[in-house]
């Protein structure tokens, strides 16, 4: 608009001015020259025309200059807007990069994490594991320990008091404790039982280890409403036994 206005200014004066002329060259010279009598009515119409022109210019004047006016501002409006739309998309872009580097910080420190908690849980099974056989194998020497104690104590005893002491206890559990004395002793010590429990003490080590004692369900007892004692009348009566 600056660039324009110089222009428009120029372009008023010479308007305002009709004696203002613009220089001739050698072939208009002579040919005014020649043409003398032409001359002032071309002027004439000229100035005319200058004058139509003239008027036209002062009367789209202020228009010209508003629309200018007008359209710098749009242009003015047009950077601003540029400008914001820049600096907004730049910010926007700038909060994506950083929540987009918090992201992979975060992902980064749950990954470190869990490969920390796998690693302590793998170090902690194996440290129980360890427990474990160590428990395991103190349990064991424990029991050959006392397995040792209870076969040297009845290696010393006499057979015949052993055999009174086996007889007792139950079949598994004796021969628990015979599996753990030298077969010379073991028989010298059966020798000395009932035939009946030396058979059975037998064929439970003929089975080997463990020696576990097998569960028998008992038996269900009769109910009482069905014993003949209970019918009244006849509670005086001997109760037969059943068969």
């Amino acid at each position: 608009m600056k660039k324009i206005l110089p222009y428009l200014f120029t372009s008023l004066l010479l308007a305002k001015d009709p004696t203002h002329q613009a220089p001739q060259t050698p072939t208009q010279d002579l040919e005014s020259k020649q043409a003398p009598t032409q001359a002032p009515l071309a002027n004439s119409n000229a100035n005319t025309e200058l004058i139509q022109c003239n008027v036209v210019f002062e009367q789209r004047k202020d228009e010209i200059i508003s629309q200018l006016r007008e359209l710098e501002d749009k242009k003015q409006s047009l950077e601003l807007l540029q400008k914001a739309s820049d600096d907004l998309f730049s910010q926007r872009e700038n909060k994506l990069k950083a929540k987009q580097e918090d992201l992979d910080n975060q992902l980064k420190t749950l990954n470190a994490k869990e490969e920390s908690m796998n690693k302590n849980l793998d170090e902690r099974e194996a440290k129980i594991k360890k427990l474990i056989a160590k428990n395991e194998e103190l349990l064991r020497q424990i029991q050959d320990e006392s397995d040792n104690k209870i076969a040297q104590t009845y290696a010393k005893m006499k057979d015949s008091k052993a055999a009174a002491i086996l007889s007792d206890l139950p079949n598994e559990q004796a021969a628990g404790i015979l599996f753990l004395l030298k077969a010379q002793e073991v028989g010298k010590i059966l020798a000395k039982m009932q035939p009946q429990k030396a058979a059975e003490l037998t064929e439970v080590l003929k089975k080997g280890p463990p020696f576990e004692k097998k569960e028998v369900k008992p038996m269900s007892k009769p109910n009482e409403a069905e014993s003949p004692s209970s019918i009244p009348g006849e509670a005086n009566e001997p109760s037969t036994p059943l068969i």
